[in-house]
């Protein structure tokens, strides 16, 4: 029953505002409330009446109203009056309250209340429903029934169980507590075999309801205990067939009868392809036999128990193994070959899968290649792929399956090395949930393949490797690749279409089931910073870590004063332009896949003022050349010694080596200017000589300047004499020797190139060659100028030697020998005979 806290304390007031007017017996009586019962069916009419009494204070000797209190106000009911008393009616069509306090008031100016009465409203018992039972034989051993209960009444309600003995009809009824739906029977208060009907009676105040009977034998409503299979192993003798022992626990031990039994057998190995058995049957043996299985196969057992057709199953029994006889493979396996041309041999990958014909018919199943049916083995593997090499010429491979009892017929294997043909179009793949991927191409344009070939490779950080391959009819445009697809790993999908010459260059597509940001993002590197930009790259995420396919990167940078600009890239680098000098950068590289993003590290950056490509194209090639030159230098000095030091320092000439002193006087003279016919030819002795450097036309000018005076025959007329009257003796007053003049030889080539026969040019000094030991000093005849080269670039070649001064008297001079200057000796012309 539904109770309702407002309607309680409302009518506590009321009771408590009459027990003062002395309603309840203390005291005069006003009013009485009459109904013709305080319980009604919800929803149906309630009539009542307040009769007011004659000795009620509140309606002695005045006049008042009678209404009564209804939906939140007062109204006004139907008033009567007989000789003593006066009486008021109310009628409500509709009760529809679980409960309600009918109020009457006496009006006089105010109202006030004078009788309460408190009217419930409920439901009659609905039938229960469901009503079923079960026999329950372990220990202790019970009779367990359920039902589901009506409605709810609203009001008190009680259900009670009654079990009838159909053979004795003798009943038995069980009170059942309130909210209570099932009851447990003992064993000692039913028989197993005997047939028995129960049901249930629910009653209120409104009515009473039964539920439909249910008739049965107990032990028809057993559940057995889940049986037990002992063992399983292949029959002796017969291929394909396997014996389960099996029992049922100690307490039903003694369940003789014939029972059903459900037999569930299944491939351990998930990749052969063999429906599951179920087996339902009689039997009155501990052991079943179940045939028609796979050979060489491991099946997986289960079973469960009944008692007959309308008992209840028991629980699955244990999971138990057991293999079937092998027996040699048979049929067929699917196979894709692909060709790789070499120069020599070609490279051919096989890869097979079990056809819906193939039977291994062995737990262990090895495969072998081969190039013929009988020849040696290229391959022998237990997986289901191989690599091999062939020769060029090859038409076929043969696969042959093999395990410890026999070998399968070969498959044949046709070689098409031949792929320039045409290729499937329009491929794409897309998910097809989150394990899942739909491909769907088109059929090659102005040709007609007889198959498609689907393959399907998981990539990795390295290199692929095989999934699996599907052979598709000619007709079809789609697939659905389920097997071994998982979310967050990229595959490498290529259809190829087959024509009867050849296989066709694929399709490949790389796709996702389904993508995520990336695991890791890549680190910003500075290729080259600058004032102004800068080059920002990072490298490639790895295959493991994408997580999905790359769709860009973007390149956030904010400098010091917080400004914030962005870059996008598609490439793994990208140009920052327009930076400001001397500033600070701090980066941020964000990669992104359909499936979302992910933020890099923040990596800093500080330009400058000076360019660092300036610096690279300049400062590399100055040193490489700096080195360059060190190293030329150095080789040259090691190698090219002697060479070096000529080139470095001038040729200067060494007396003690010269070859003057072997010359002719004709030689000295061959280019002097013709003398005349008269005079004989004048001994020239040099005395000091001068390498010049002229050219040509330099040396014919000087000697044009001056042949007046070389054709003098004088001694006094030597050239470029002193002018003294007097020859001078320069070796002292014994000496009978003329003086010797200073020349000087003119070359018209370079200091190291050997000259040709020089011209020379007579000194205007009567210097004498010998002097005493001490450092040489001017004399009155001369000036002793020494022994140098002269430049006479920016001079007047005539005024190369200095001329002697004329007022200079005659000085005594001592006597010297030659023979104490030798290397004056040396420079000593003399005519050779």
């Amino acid at each position: 029953m539904t109770a309702y806290p407002w309607s309680s304390a409302f009518a506590l007031l009321v009771l408590a505002q009459l027990k003062g007017h002395g309603v309840d017996g203390e005291g005069p009586s006003c009013a009485e409330i009459h109904t013709a019962t305080p319980l009604v069916q919800f929803g149906s009419a309630v009539s009542a009446s307040c009769l007011i009494t004659e000795d009620c204070p509140l309606a002695k000797d005045t006049e008042f109203d009678v209404r009564w209190h209804h939906n939140n106000e007062l109204v006004q009911g139907t008033i009567t009056t007989n000789a003593s008393r006066r009486a008021s009616q109310i009628f409500i069509s509709n009760f529809s309250e679980p409960s309600r306090l009918l109020t009457c008031y006496i009006c006089q100016g105010g109202c006030q209340v004078v009788a309460g009465l408190v009217i419930r409203a409920g439901f009659p018992p609905s039938c229960p429903q469901n009503l079923s039972c079960q026999t329950n034989l372990t220990k202790p051993e019970t009779l367990h029934c359920s039902w589901t209960p009506g409605s709810d009444t609203l009001i008190p309600t009680n259900y009670s169980f009654h079990l009838v003995n159909m053979r004795s009809l003798q009943m038995t009824n069980y009170s059942i507590p309130p909210g209570v739906n099932h009851i447990s029977i003992p064993r000692t208060e039913f028989l197993l075999y005997s047939e028995m009907q129960v049901f249930v009676k629910v009653q209120n105040s409104l009515g009473q309801a039964t539920s439909q009977p249910l008739t049965f034998i107990p032990m028809e409503k057993a559940k057995l205990d889940m049986p037990r299979i002992k063992r399983v192993k292949p029959e002796p003798g017969k291929y394909g067939c396997l014996i389960h022992s099996w029992s049922l626990s100690d307490d039903q031990a003694w369940v003789m009868s014939k029972l059903d039994i459900e037999l569930h057998l299944k491939p351990v190995d998930n990749t052969v392809t063999d429906e599951e058995k179920a087996l339902v049957r009689k039997r009155n043996k501990r052991n079943v036999v179940q045939c028609d299985l796979l050979h060489g196969t491991e099946y997986q057992a289960q079973m469960r128990v009944r008692y007959q057709q309308s008992s209840p199953w028991s629980e699955w029994s244990n999971q138990a193994r057991g293999t079937t006889l092998e027996k040699a493979p048979t049929g067929y396996l699917d196979t894709w070959l692909k060709v790789t041309p070499g120069q020599h041999y070609n490279t051919a990958e096989l890869v097979w899968k079990p056809s819906k014909q193939f039977r291994a018919n062995g737990k262990n199943v090895s495969y072998v290649v081969s190039l013929k049916k009988t020849s040696a083995r290229r391959c022998f593997t237990q997986g289901n792929h191989c690599t091999f090499k062939i020769s060029k010429a090859a038409q076929k491979v043969y696969l042959k399956a093999v395990n410890a009892v026999g070998k399968s017929r070969p498959t044949e294997v046709p070689v098409y090395s031949k792929i320039a043909l045409k290729q499937a179009c329009s491929l794409s793949v897309r998910p097809d949930g989150d394990s899942a991927l739909l491909v769907h191409w088109g059929s090659p344009p102005d040709s007609s393949p007889i198959g498609y070939v689907l393959e399907c490779r998981q990539q990795h950080d390295s290199n692929s490797f095989f999934i699996s391959f599907h052979l598709l009819d000619r007709n079809q445009s789609s697939a659905l690749l389920a097997d071994g697809i998982e979310p967050y790993i990229p595959y490498n999908i290529s259809v190829y279409p087959k024509y009867e010459e050849g296989v066709g260059p694929p399709c490949t597509e790389v796709a996702y089931s389904k993508q995520k940001a990336p695991s890791i993002a890549p680190t910003i590197k500075f290729l080259v910073i600058s004032d102004s930009h800068t080059e920002l790259s990072w490298d490639d995420i790895p295959v493991s870590k994408r997580n999905g396919i790359i769709q860009g990167y973007r390149v956030y940078y904010e400098d010091e004063d917080g400004n914030m600009e962005m870059r996008e890239a598609t490439e793994r680098r990208v140009v920052l332009r327009d930076l400001k000098p001397h500033t600070r950068y701090k980066a941020l590289l964000m990669v992104s896949t359909s499936g979302g993003s992910l933020n890099g590290s923040v990596e800093t950056l500080q330009t400058g003022s000076v360019d660092a490509l300036g610096i690279v194209l300049i400062g590399i090639p100055t040193c490489v050349g700096i080195t360059l030159v060190f190293i030329i230098i150095l080789l040259t000095t090691l190698t090219k010694h002697e060479w070096l030091k000529r080139f470095l320092w001038p040729k200067i000439p060494d007396p003690a080596n010269s070859s003057i002193r072997k010359w002719s006087t004709t030689e000295l003279l061959q280019d002097c200017p013709p003398q005349r016919d008269s005079m004989e030819p004048v001994l020239v002795f040099l005395s000091h000589f001068s390498v010049v450097d002229l050219t040509d036309k330099e040396v014919d000018k000087l000697v044009q300047t001056n042949k007046d005076h070389w054709l003098r025959h004088e001694r006094d007329s030597d050239l470029y004499s002193c002018g003294s009257s007097q020859p001078p003796s320069p070796f002292g007053s014994d000496s009978t020797s003329e003086p010797v003049p200073y020349a000087t030889l003119v070359f018209s080539g370079p200091y190291q190139s050997q000259p040709p026969p020089p011209a020379y040019l007579r000194s205007e000094s009567t210097q004498p060659l010998l002097e005493e030991e001490e450092p040489p000093s001017p004399t009155p005849f001369g000036c002793v100028r020494p022994y140098e080269n002269v430049a006479t670039q920016g001079k007047d070649e005539e005024h190369i030697f200095s001329e002697c001064d004329e007022t200079a008297g005659v000085d005594g001079t001592r006597h010297q020998r030659w023979e104490d200057f030798p290397l004056l000796n040396s420079l000593a012309v003399k005519d050779v005979q």
